[in-house]
């Protein structure tokens, strides 16, 4: 990514004198996690374009097929600049030097030091060449011509005629380097004289991923389908720049895209370069399905930049440009430090990272200049929101959750350390933290946690999602959050794509406001996580479906960066951007699945939360050090069977707190086949003491259990261009045979309710009419809301059951 190597890339078909462009023609598009395909149907019969960028070389290949019954003419042009990248100017290289080079069939672009070097080629001759300073080329008289410009650019067109039959094809290479000549030629005779092993090296690549990372087995394949594609699309931002090194970029878009395209055009390719808190945020869900590896060079690329004060960096552009303006990168990176000991055991890398993270601690309690206990914003830099009405803030409340949670990380690794006192210093700083946040930061009036504190000690009031944060570190009182988190499942927060930054009756909100009432897919995965680490897994499961779904539109596959907040479309720069995709793995496998490793006592947490319409679920290659555990639940009525098989590696012990429905009476808990004495009290929807047992081999634990309600999750599945329908799950509760369940839907409307019954029949219902029934298993309901289409109205529904 350092530079650009070509831009207005242009392929068609010559008719006589004119050209028939690829894509005016009817296409169909073919999306895989090694390759992207176009399939033209032109008159001269079916085009296949397959576009192929190399694992580990300098550039990509296309490949051009044509199954037709007579010789056809291709036409392919280009321009190349050597745009630097953000934020240089389109000057910082100097002047363009060109050739054509016959030999190797191919065009060679550089600066004038032979640093910056394209080749650009096919395997093929071409029947004409045509290369210049020219802003364009053109096709006539059976001849190229150019028209001549000022702009620092060279176009390129060639021709190259197909013969007949499916066997023909033409294949193209591009190669950039910022690592001179000798390098770019490497790569480019690679690239052309191997292109299937390119292709296969792609294929063994992704199929390993798939092998060897968390994969889920569940009863809806579109799910498990998607969810291997969040692992490609996350796998997809480890990027390697010369001279920088090897970590994640943070979003892909074209150069030409940036908030609504309005700006002249930057030389950057979305946000693909080197951020701090995007990197930390993604590699949690990267821990999460086992890849260590690319977690410890993120670490240490983090460590790399860091500044001598300490502070982590904001972005690294990979031209190299470093920026410190970011006040949470630092704080993110304690607490990504402590997340990879417990997922890894690697006690040699914290302590060789000691220096960097003591330092990184240092320069945090440093920023309390008021003594306050918290860390601030003023002079270090944006926490979340980066300017505008939310701007400035002293400390935001998001901010001070973060450092909460780092000064219990830091005590967590200096205990291992063996850093007593330093372990107990933290420890004492992160209650009196958590403490300040439950306390000075809660609103009585919104009965919210308000947005941030003021220099002179007031409070921003703005409900925001930034409390989600804190709630996934669990450090917030469970009558405090039990009322956010209602007000996160309504309309005024939830739409049915996701989550919006703040509530739509805020005077601030705007629906294309970056920072003021867009869906981002990052923001809907931190509500997965609040709501799954609070007992709220109905309405988590659907934020984590409203981001699975966005890959079936736009970029397939992938997850945008920014939705609109009133119309489901995309609002953003990037679409296909690096938190987006981990904010599906990392809410399911921390939160749905409910695995969290300490690899250093060797063993794992293990709290599943099904969504009640799965009967079934495996879960392959939970990593906890270098042990590796299957898992797998089967439910029927009044069993369930949970199965647990080392595959890999040491014996593991399993702290098992699995969620059970409410009403749920449980008789007796086997592991394998032995009765376990313990108590089934619940907290938070989950058994409160563990059953603890060590896996070694396969271990099966099951529960009988009689009784249990429950409501299956909402999946609303918008179209492009839709506004939301608004139909939503608040919450419910069990008091002795009767089932409260709070919904909320747009006046008019009718609501749908599935209601999930084990061993009980249905009584009665009021406030819903019964659309079907079925004793001892699902129960659908329809209720219906009055008032106005504009306005969202709430109702009860009141379910009894019996034996």
């Amino acid at each position: 990514h350092p530079f650009r190597v070509l831009r207005d890339y242009r392929a068609g078909l010559v008719v006589g004198d004119s050209v028939a462009w690829l894509d005016s023609f009817p296409v169909r598009v073919e999306t895989r996690p090694e390759s992207f395909t176009r399939i033209y149907q032109t008159p001269f019969g079916q085009m296949k374009e397959v576009v192929v960028a190399s694992l580990e070389r300098a550039g990509g290949i296309l490949q051009y097929t044509l199954n037709g019954r007579a010789p056809a003419r291709l036409l392919v042009k280009f321009r190349s600049d050597l745009r630097l990248m953000w934020p240089y100017d389109e000057f910082a290289l100097g002047d363009v030097y060109y050739g054509y080079d016959t030999d190797l069939m191919a065009l060679h672009v550089k600066d004038v030091r032979d640093e910056f070097y394209c080749v650009v080629g096919a395997d093929r001759k071409p029947l004409q060449q045509f290369s210049g300073p020219f802003s364009d080329i053109a096709w006539n008289h059976d001849r190229f011509s150019g028209a001549s410009t000022d702009l620092n650019q060279v176009y390129s067109a060639s021709l190259y005629e197909f013969g007949a039959g499916s066997d023909f094809n033409l294949t193209l290479a591009i190669v950039g380097t910022d690592e001179g000549k000798e390098v770019a030629l490497l790569d480019y005779r690679t690239l052309l004289s191997s292109p299937r092993a390119i292709y296969d090296d792609l294929v063994r690549h992704y199929n390993s991923l798939l092998e060897t990372r968390v994969t889920i087995e569940s009863p809806d394949h579109e799910f498990n389908s998607l969810f291997k594609w969040a692992l490609v699309g996350t796998d997809r931002f480890v990027t390697t720049t010369p001279k920088l090194g090897t970590a994640l970029v943070a979003g892909f878009s074209t150069a030409a895209r940036g908030w609504d395209g309005g700006h002249k055009n930057s030389g950057r390719p979305g946000y693909a370069w080197y951020f701090g808190r995007d990197s930390e945020w993604s590699a949690f869900a990267i821990d999460d399905y086992g890849d260590y590896e690319t977690v410890k060079r993120q670490l240490n690329f983090l460590q790399k930049y860091q500044d001598l004060s300490g502070k982590i960096f904001h972005e690294i552009a990979t031209s190299g440009v470093v920026h410190y303006d970011a006040a949470d990168a630092t704080p993110l990176y304690v607490i990504l430090a402590a997340h990879y000991l417990r997922a890894s055991g690697d006690l040699t890398f914290i302590r060789e990272s000691w220096q960097h993270l003591n330092k990184a601690m240092e320069f945090l309690y440093s920023t309390d200049t008021d003594g306050d206990g918290l860390i601030e914003n003023t002079n270090v830099g944006h926490g979340w929101v980066e300017g505008g009405k939310l701007w400035p803030v002293h400390t935001e409340f998001y901010l001070a959750g973060l450092w909460a949670q780092a000064l219990y990380d830091a005590s967590y690794m200096a205990r291992y350390l063996n850093k007593v006192d330093l372990s107990a210093r933290y420890g004492r700083d992160a209650r009196r933290v958590q403490m300040a946040l439950n306390r000075d930061f809660w609103n009585d009036s919104t009965r919210f946690f308000n947005y941030g504190k003021r220099k002179d000690g007031s409070f921003n009031p703005e409900r925001t999602v930034l409390p989600a944060v804190v709630m996934h570190y669990g450090l917030l009182d469970n009558d405090k959050v039990r009322s956010v988190l209602k007000q996160f499942a309504g309309n005024g927060f939830t739409t049915d794509w996701g989550v919006r930054i703040l509530s739509m009756d805020s005077p601030l909100f705007d629906p294309r406001g970056y920072h003021y009432g867009t869906v981002w897919p990052l923001f809907t995965g931190w509500t997965a996580l609040a709501e799954y680490r609070y007992g709220s897994s109905t309405q988590a499961f659907t934020h984590v479906i409203n981001n699975l779904y966005i890959k079936n539109h736009w970029a397939h596959g992938f997850v945008e960066e920014v939705m609109n907040g009133s119309e489901y479309k995309p609002s953003g720069v990037c679409p296909h951007q690096c938190w987006s995709e981990t904010n599906i793995i990392h809410p399911a496998i921390t939160g749905m699945i409910g695995w969290k490793p300490d690899a250093p006592t060797r063993s794992a947490t293990l709290s599943p939360r099904l969504p009640l319409h799965w009967d079934s679920l495996t879960v392959n290659n939970l990593r906890v050090g270098k042990s590796v555990l299957r898992f797998a639940i089967k439910r029927e009525m009044r069993r369930t069977t949970y199965r647990f098989v080392v595959v890999e590696g040491s014996p593991i012990l399993v702290n098992f707190t699995p969620e059970i429905p409410e009403g749920m009476i449980l008789g007796q808990a086997r592991v394998n086949g032995r009765e376990m004495k313990t108590s089934f009290d619940r907290e938070r929807g989950l058994l409160a003491v563990p059953i603890a047992f060590t896996v070694n081999g396969t271990t099966e634990v099951k529960l009988n259990h009689t009784k249990g309600i429950g409501m299956t999750p909402l999946m609303p599945r918008p179209q492009p261009g839709d506004s939301s329908l608004g139909f939503r799950f608040i919450k419910s509760e069990l008091q002795g045979d009767t089932y409260r369940i709070e919904v909320e839907g747009r006046g008019g409307s009718i609501g749908v309710v599935n209601v999930m019954m084990f061993d009980q029949k249905l009584t009665d219902v009021e406030g819903a009419e019964v659309k079907r029934k079925q004793d001892g298993g699902l129960a659908t309901l329809a209720v219906q809301f009055d008032g106005s289409p504009d306005r969202f109205a709430r109702r009860t529904i009141t379910v009894r059951v019996g034996d």
